[in-house]
């Protein structure tokens, strides 16, 4: 017999107890993987050329450090009454303390509160269905490009979705513990994110809410009073920075400074309503879900559940009577539409992981309705890569590489998940591995076009224009003047600016040395452009001085 020698001995002891400690522990070990993934992916950015988007961007950074540096955090200086609550402007001016003043800084709560969201997202659906829909929930969810997106934006809605997506989970848990002092600390809770989801996204707040207040009504009617009392006692506890939001504004302003708020909210409600939303919010939704939105499209229409769903008044009618809610609105933007994905990915994990036919040619439909979808996905990436070379060098910031590394990586992952349609083997197609060998890749190749500043950075040149040294060496010393800029690009400036002021008088320009404008024609027809020398363009502003001086 063959004496195997010590250190293979000691190689396989220690691979046996490696499979040993992760088969034991895999219950831990894997949503840990899971969120490591994630993780790694949200914090691989590249800041050097990312600019804040305009002008959304730049308005919240700009209000966020205003009260930072104020330290006035119930009534901030803004020079007229604010219509908007305060809330996510304390999460950004709190990272600002923390972090300094970067666009990491800046975005940190919606990346943080993006995460958070899985997380939330994914007990929600364990109380739903299983976890297998509840992993393929989590999936579908991270990898819509709306949601990659504002995950990474300084914007209130991230932290809104979150607030919502913890009162319904906290009121699930209220629901199905068994310990009554449990029931009634979830139930505290769940009142409190309500308040606190106003706090954060003012008057958007009453969209969800409205959707939920039939499944929220329905399960209140057999529940005890003290069950009732601590939900609206936890509201008012949330309420609470909102109430002195309002008071401070009020003693500040006068009525108008609570009036506002409401007025802005009725105007984006109750204005003239655009039959346009009909036809742009379907064809958004199949854009910033895709393919999502598509493949639910599809499994909802040839589909069905094979098991009842927990809770069909939040499944079915909470995001139903959301979304005519706002068709109806006036105003209405694809990040309004946020918190409905979850909704969306929950239920369609459900009809992904668990189906029947509903046709008796579904089967064949969807086969062939997925085929056609992945060949015309495949010839078009390919197309746009070989078509648009000149396009794809100017709007990849100097990355070009890895644009055609992620759409040969994205185009790759279409064409072998049409093995999955016709799978010989089984002779049968293979839905969820199919949606998995697409949604993995196009997670990783779109967070990182995003993370370096390829995608969601409209208004990178203004950041490299600003980081110009002859430009930086100016601005550090000096007050910068904007006359004539596009509203959106004088918000962005006026945040990145150490030192600006806007000048809307023309016939104060000869006063001041330093001048960015956006149209150096109407210098012409004011007659002083002869007293102005540029000294750097970048699009369509100028830095100019004035050589009079």
């Amino acid at each position: 017999m063959q004496i195997l020698p010590s250190n293979i001995i000691n190689y396989m002891k220690i691979k046996v107890g490696v499979i040993n400690f992760f088969s034991k522990n895999k219950r831990i070990i894997l949503p840990l993987l899971i969120a490591l993934f994630y993780i790694l992916f949200y914090f691989l950015v590249d800041f050097s050329s990312q600019s804040l988007v305009a002008h959304d961007e730049g308005l919240y950074a700009r209000r966020a450090r205003l009260i930072e540096y104020s330290d006035n955090w119930f009534s901030p200086p803004f020079p007229s009454p604010h219509h908007k609550t305060l809330g996510s402007y304390w999460f950004i001016a709190l990272a600002i303390r923390l972090f300094g003043n970067s666009e990491l800084a800046l975005r940190l709560p919606s990346i943080i509160a993006s995460f958070f969201c899985l997380i939330s997202s994914y007990l929600i659906a364990l109380k739903i269905t299983n976890k297998k829909s509840a992993l393929i929930s989590v999936f579908s969810l991270s990898s819509m490009p709306l949601w990659i997106q504002y995950s990474r934006y300084a914007s209130p809605d991230i932290l809104f979705v979150l607030c919502i997506l913890l009162v319904i989970l906290f009121f699930l848990k209220s629901l199905d513990s068994p310990q009554f002092y449990k029931q009634y600390f979830y139930i505290l809770v769940s009142g409190f994110f309500i308040s606190t989801s106003f706090f954060i996204r003012s008057y958007m707040a009453f969209v969800p809410l409205i959707g939920l207040s039939p499944f929220i009504i329905y399960n209140f009617i057999y529940k005890r009073n003290i069950f009732k009392i601590l939900f609206f006692t936890g509201i008012f506890i949330g309420s609470i920075p909102t109430l002195f939001n309002l008071y401070f504004s009020y003693e500040k302003f006068g009525i108008i400074g609570i009036t506002t708020l409401f007025d802005f909210a009725k105007k984006q409600a109750i204005g003239d309503f655009g039959f346009n939303n009909l036809l742009l919010i379907p064809l958004n939704f199949l854009y910033l879900t895709f393919p999502i939105g598509i493949l639910f499209l599809i499994l909802f229409t040839f589909t069905k559940p094979k098991n009842n769903i927990s809770y069909p008044l939040l499944i079915y009618y909470y995001p139903l009577i959301s979304l005519v809610i706002l068709l109806c609105m006036s105003t209405s933007y694809p990040h309004y539409f946020l918190f409905l994905l979850p909704s969306l990915s929950i239920l369609f994990s459900v009809i992904l992981s668990s189906n029947s036919s509903r046709f008796f040619i579904s089967r064949i439909s969807i086969k062939y309705l997925l085929l056609i979808l992945i060949t015309l996905i495949s010839f078009v990436l390919l197309f746009f890569v070989i078509n648009y070379n000149n396009f794809i060098v100017e709007g990849s910031y100097g990355n070009t590489l890895l644009v055609y590394i992620f759409s040969s990586f994205l185009l790759i992952s279409y064409i072998t998940s049409i093995r999955y349609i016709f799978d010989i083997r089984f002779l049968k197609f293979d839905l969820i591995n199919l949606f998995y060998n697409i949604v993995i890749p196009q997670y990783i190749s779109l967070s990182l076009l995003f993370n370096f500043g390829i995608l969601g950075n409209p208004n990178s040149n203004i950041k490299l224009f600003l980081r110009d040294e002859v430009v930086s060496s100016i601005i550090s010393s000096n007050t910068i003047y904007l006359f004539s800029v596009d509203s959106k690009i004088q918000t962005l400036l006026s945040y990145y600016l150490p030192s600006s002021q806007v000048v809307r008088n023309s016939e104060d320009l000869t006063k001041y040395k330093y001048l960015i404008t956006s149209d150096i024609n109407s210098l012409n027809t004011l007659k002083i452009k002869s007293l102005f020398k540029s000294i750097k363009k970048s699009d369509n502003q100028f830095l100019l001085v004035n050589i009079s001086k």
